[in-house]
């Protein structure tokens, strides 16, 4: 099996296609997360209908509360890689008016 191909890019494409793959991920965030609220939805209805309990209700917040928490470390890595490629971008254009 051969080497994949990797093509050769400017830095200034490589800002781009990381700030690409920070947009997608935070696309796919926004659907974990409404995913997330759709269950505490029918949670809600369940609850109002009298089909769950108490402490089933409490159960399942509890895990919802532990679900949500990749959620949360995936933004701060984001947020992290977004920093990272402003800093670049600034320092790029800081050397070009040298």
């Amino acid at each position: 099996m051969s080497m994949p191909e990797i093509p050769e890019k400017n830095q200034e494409q490589s800002l781009v296609d990381i700030l690409e793959s920070i947009a997608l991920e935070e696309t796919a965030l926004a659907h974990y997360v409404n995913a997330e609220a759709e269950k505490v939805q029918c949670m809600v209805d369940m609850m109002y209908k009298d089909k769950m309990d108490y402490e089933k209700a409490m159960k399942f917040q509890k895990q919802i509360e532990k679900n949500m928490r990749l959620p949360i470390k995936k933004e701060i890595l984001l947020q992290f890689k977004l920093e990272d490629v402003l800093e670049a971008k600034e320092k790029k254009k800081d050397h070009h008016y040298k």
